[in-house]
């Protein structure tokens, strides 16, 4: 007599889950021609159900981003080895090298991945504390403050304009290029910084934006109230966005207090305390408290040098005569 099995029985079966008995049943079962079609359909519904391979997206992003990255070191190490001893055939290993990568991204354009951000950006991010030196392909030198990213084209810079983003606060010393080829900086949709060559910095974070220039000539293109401006910046100018999202111009400032935390350095000029535990939680991580909301308006000036922002609560506490207590993670400021 003809043994018919359900489909529970059969999806069991493809588990790994049944018995000997009942494997023994759909080993017989699947045997019989007249059962092929019913067999098919199943197993298609179950593989529908059940994949038995289901791939990681991120994770084979991540490995193809890692074999573009050292595919790219190895053309730029290649290349200076070739400055050193003239070889020729570098250009014809640099050329297949680079196709290889570019062919690569243009498979995972047709497949609809152009616009995972990953592939066109290389991102060099800090943690708090920390501070790095970025040197891009055009022998531009980025400067990257704590807790900042830094986003660069993958795979160089292409066309007209070298453009970079970035998030948080970074010194720019960009080079020029034979062609004159723009450099832009861009913290949003909204607004760019736009050089030829030039020393700049750039503070992006969420309580505001400035720009401070230190030598060359730069042009900063913003939108305020749905419409484009522009506004030409000159060597110790200073530039921010005010409350109402236009671009506001200080002129002739002393270019020494651009950028100081470059020397670990932080310059205070009639800088209110709210200010400066702001600029600890964006640099530190560290988030500071205050007894009394007095304190937050009180203002300190001078010019300090410090590693940590324990060095630096207690630089203020003793100009300004207030007690740092600090209770695991949580500090306070006080008045002594």
């Amino acid at each position: 007599m003809e043994k018919i099995i359900s489909k529970y029985t059969l999806f069991e079966y493809l588990s790994g889950r049944a018995n000997p008995l009942e494997r023994q049943l759909v080993e017989e079962w699947i045997l019989r021609k007249e059962n092929a079609e019913t067999f098919h359909r199943w197993l298609l519904e179950y593989e529908t159900q059940s994949p038995q391979f289901v791939p990681d997206q991120d994770a084979a992003l991540a490995n193809l981003l890692r074999r573009v990255d050292s595919t790219m070191e190895e053309v730029e190490g290649e290349a200076k080895k070739e400055e050193e001893v003239g070889a020729v055939s570098w250009l014809g290993q640099r050329s297949n090298r680079f196709w290889l990568v570019a062919a690569s991204v243009t498979a995972l354009v047709s497949c609809g991945w152009w616009f995972r951000e990953p592939i066109q950006y290389k991102s060099y991010q800090t943690a708090y504390g920390q501070t790095t030196d970025v040197y891009l392909e055009d022998g531009s030198r980025v400067a990257l403050n704590s807790n900042s990213r830094l986003k660069v084209p993958r795979l160089g810079f292409w066309g007209d304009v070298r453009e970079v983003a970035l998030e948080g606060e970074a010194e720019f010393s960009v080079s020029h290029t034979i062609d004159h080829k723009r450099f832009v900086v861009k913290t949003s949709e909204k607004f760019q910084v736009e050089v030829l060559g030039t020393t700049f910095s750039v503070f992006a974070r969420p309580r505001g934006t400035k720009v401070a220039l230190k030598s060359g000539s730069v042009r900063i293109d913003y939108s305020h109230n749905d419409q484009r401006r522009e506004v030409m910046m000159e060597p110790g100018d200073l530039a921010f966005l005010d409350q109402e999202g236009a671009v506001q111009l200080e002129r002739k400032q002393d270019i020494k207090t651009f950028a100081p935390w470059t020397e670990q350095r932080y310059v205070f000029n009639g800088t209110r305390v709210k200010e400066i535990i702001a600029m600890i939680e964006e640099n530190f991580g560290q988030k500071v408290s205050l007894s009394d909301s007095n304190i937050a308006q009180r203002s300190i000036t001078g010019n300090f040098k410090t590693k940590n922002a324990e060095e630096l609560l207690k630089t203020i506490s003793e100009v300004l005569d207030l007690r740092v207590e600090q209770n695991g993670a949580s500090i306070l400021l006080t008045n002594n």
